[in-house]
């Protein structure tokens, strides 16, 4: 826990929820795969498709993201985030704002539509400034306060972007513009998702993995090929660039995830060994994604794009989030136990709150999700049992890590001195 200012962490219950609903969303993903069925992995311009993309990037990730953030920047990031006390706020607009999104999305639903922009894009907007304005008054480390703000620009811009794609969607304007959506893509899962996990692994590889520290120039480079990637992702979709030009976007990709094998491979210590499991096989899972984007477009058996998607979206990036979600979650309870309990009272270390066996337990239950679902690419049949699988998952590892928080205050409400 060294470098961590525990004493600026907001209320513990502010993260969790959002931590909590990013685990109940990857269940309703499974559902809505099983639910679905083979049609689902037929091509990325289904509707049923659609939905789940969102269900993925913005229920699952877009949670753990906002939720991770509001614990990271005061406690590690020395970047204390302004009206943190609306947090539960926040997360009530968020949640509500992303259903009317999948609802507007299947139905094409224009009052729908006009909700989850108020709801959804004006809450994501919101946070992002506040954080961009806790950013720049804050005091921590530079490259990873910089990876935060560019992430931070990017889902800022990316929700313009969406109520475009969103007006296109349920008839508001024009028609479908596929370089706007691939840009829509790339803002949110390049700038949004891969910067910020880049961004804070440069703190939490040391400290909870036990790797080296990144040195401070391999830092800047990373951020500067993030941002000329995504520069060029840009031009590329106003037709300044070729189209294939839009290919380096698997280059930080590539650069994170190697760099996180090569960081593991070489640590000098070796801490929380579940978690690095997690994250080895999250970046190779990104590995593998990068490397059938960037491969011939020559005939493939089944949508390229959609093995892209499960390796990044079933697989990749939900592995380093849930791998942090987990350790986010004892840290949380930690924290609670520390607050409640009397001054001297000693209480449980953090490996214990979440015990490395049951850790295992869910890392394998997601493998065999994530395998599932990737092999059903190329089976669509496999489609509703991968669903199933996937559902399975986040739903141990939902109910895993309620019982560790709910351990923790049962323990706490035993050694709380009785009133008088």
């Amino acid at each position: 826990m060294s470098g961590l200012n525990f004493e600026q962490a907001p209320a513990p219950s502010h993260p969790l929820r959002f931590l909590l609903s990013a685990l109940a969303w990857g269940a309703i993903a499974g559902i809505w795969v099983a639910w679905s069925g083979p049609e689902i992995l037929v091509s990325r311009w289904a509707p049923a498709t659609i939905v789940l993309v969102h269900l993925l990037t913005l229920g699952v990730l877009g949670n753990a993201m906002v939720g991770s953030l509001i614990q990271f920047l005061p406690v590690a990031a020395g970047s204390p985030l302004p009206g943190s006390r609306y947090a539960p706020v926040v997360h009530l607009a968020l949640n509500c704002g992303i259903a009317c999104l999948l609802s507007a999305i299947g139905f094409h639903a224009s009052v729908l539509a006009g909700v989850a922009v108020f709801l959804l894009a004006g809450t994501l907007a919101a946070f992002a400034v506040a954080a961009l304005i806790g950013l720049l008054r804050g005091s921590g480390r530079t490259p990873p306060r910089m990876g935060i703000g560019m992430a931070l620009a990017a889902i800022l811009t990316n929700v313009v972007l969406g109520i475009a794609m969103l007006g296109i969607r349920v008839g508001w304007w024009g028609s479908p513009a596929h370089s706007l959506v691939d840009l829509h893509a790339a803002l949110g899962i390049v700038g949004w998702v891969i910067g910020l996990i880049g961004a804070v692994g440069g703190i939490t590889l040391p400290m909870l993995q036990g790797t080296r520290a990144i040195p401070r120039p391999a830092a800047i480079v990373w951020l500067t090929v993030l941002a000329l990637t995504l520069l060029t992702a840009i031009g590329s979709s106003i037709g300044l660039f070729p189209d294939g030009a839009r290919t380096v976007l698997a280059l930080p990709v590539a650069l994170l995830s190697g760099a996180v094998l090569f960081l593991q491979w070489k640590s000098p210590h070796r801490r929380n060994p579940t978690l690095r499991r997690f994250w080895a096989v999250g970046s190779a899972c990104l590995l593998a994604a990068v490397s059938v984007a960037v491969a011939s477009p020559g005939p493939w058996p089944f949508d390229r794009p959609i093995l892209v998607g499960a390796l990044l979206l079933g697989a990749g990036l939900p592995f380093l989030v849930l791998g942090m979600t987990l350790e986010i979650m004892g840290f949380l309870t930690w924290i609670e136990m520390r607050r409640r309990v009397p001054r001297g009272t000693r209480i449980p270390g953090v490996g214990s709150l979440l015990p490395e066996p049951g850790k295992k337990r869910l890392l394998v239950s997601h493998c065999l999700a994530a395998t599932t679902l990737i092999v059903s690419v190329a089976y669509p049949p496999l489609a509703r049992i991968a669903g199933l699988f996937v559902a399975l998952a986040y739903v141990a590892t939902f109910r895993s890590a309620w019982s560790g928080w709910r351990d923790g205050i049962a323990f706490a409400a035993s050694h709380r001195p009785a009133s008088t």
